[in-house]
């Protein structure tokens, strides 16, 4: 009995030592692969033969985040007070066969935008959605940047998220003539930046003629923090928008906004879901109504994640939508309702027009 007692002092002090040996090694090894992207990067565009300009003045466009192919009806989320973690297989690739084919139904779409692409991610089990859905999309153009890059996510501790490489895609069936990458400031501080994403924009210039272009935006804004990270990316998305539509530009930008369009309360849906609003946080606080803010009001595009999805009872709203400049006009707007079938997001389809009859400036 005494030397029990004389020995549990030592295991507890080794234990310690192992759980501090362990989490002083993952912040250091962390940190030496920390992925640090630059501020501003113009990317290489892959080989592809198509038309100098776009023909005509009527496109069309989808977005949607595709949550990892992990966020299905019947699935909820740690970090919103679910459970889960990493989908279980055979839900993981019930959602990913249903991602699939439905972007293949999109092949005749002129813009796709995704958002929570991933290519290398323990929580898809480790397979490329960005090749798999390019192989799907034989006629259009792809462009793939990372948004979330970490070696190792150590929460939650029972059952660590893992290896993440996530990002935002964009396929295209018009000429691409350049494309970059906008990576916002950063407001984490060390070592929690290690393990969140390095938030950023993806702009596409698809040229009309030899000056002007057609801008395209690509993104996914923060969400989990208190509002002031979001409205901060939202000034540095909207100052980019601006000043390309003052240069003379038609300018469109799609995603996940992790806000509202609008202040104003959503009434309960067409669908029968709750409704809900994100209070203090909307795209409309820095666009001034010349510009339009395009959502289909009828219908939901996120669902709360939990729990999974029970039709009339989960709260949902509308975080995915468009803000176009004065001189496009809105044709069609439409969110696709699936009962968040294979994503906690729908997929929101829209049909615009370049109108050369509105001045490009004022």
């Amino acid at each position: 009995m005494k030397r029990r007692i004389t020995l549990l002092p030592i295991t507890i002090g080794l234990i310690i030592l192992a759980v501090l040996t362990y989490f002083s090694g993952l912040l250091i090894t962390t940190s030496i692969f920390d992925y640090r992207p630059e501020n501003r990067t113009v990317l290489r565009l892959p080989p592809y033969e198509q038309q100098p300009f776009i023909q005509g003045d009527t496109f069309s466009l989808l977005s949607w985040n595709i949550g990892y192919a992990g966020l299905g009806m019947e699935s909820d989320f740690f970090y919103d007070g679910g459970k889960m973690v990493i989908p279980p297989e055979h839900l993981y690739e019930k959602y990913y066969a249903g991602v699939l084919r439905q972007i293949e139904e999109f092949n005749n779409i002129d813009l796709i935008l995704l958002q929570e692409t991933d290519t290398f991610s323990t929580r898809s089990y480790y397979q490329n959605h960005y090749r798999d859905i390019a192989a799907g999309l034989g006629s259009h153009q792809g462009i793939f940047v990372k948004n979330y890059d970490s070696r190792f996510v150590p929460v939650p501790v029972h059952q660590p998220m893992g290896r993440v490489v996530s990002g935002l895609s964009l396929f295209t069936r018009l000429p691409l003539a350049e494309a970059e990458k906008i990576v916002f400031d950063e407001n984490y501080a060390w070592p929690t930046r290690l393990f969140m994403p390095d938030r950023c924009f993806l702009a596409a210039k698809i040229p009309v003629n030899q000056t002007v272009s057609l801008v395209v935006i690509n993104l996914h804004l923060s969400a989990f923090d208190d509002g002031k990270l979001r409205n901060a990316q939202l000034e540095t998305v909207s100052d980019f928008m601006k000043t390309a539509w003052m240069n003379g530009h038609y300018v469109l930008a799609g995603g996940d906004w992790n806000m509202n369009p609008h202040e104003d309360d959503f009434r309960d849906f067409l669908s029968g879901d709750e409704a809900f609003s994100i209070p203090l946080l909307s795209a409309s606080s820095v666009f001034d109504s010349s510009w339009h803010i395009a959502f289909d009001p009828d219908f939901p595009t996120n669902r709360d994640v939990s729990a999974p999805y029970i039709k009339g009872k989960t709260p949902t709203t509308i975080i995915d939508f468009y803000i176009a400049s004065p001189n496009i006009e809105i044709l069609e707007i439409r969110t696709l309702y699936d009962e968040f079938s294979y994503s906690d997001h729908h997929p929101v389809f829209l049909r615009f027009r370049l109108n050369p009859t509105l001045p490009a400036k004022i």
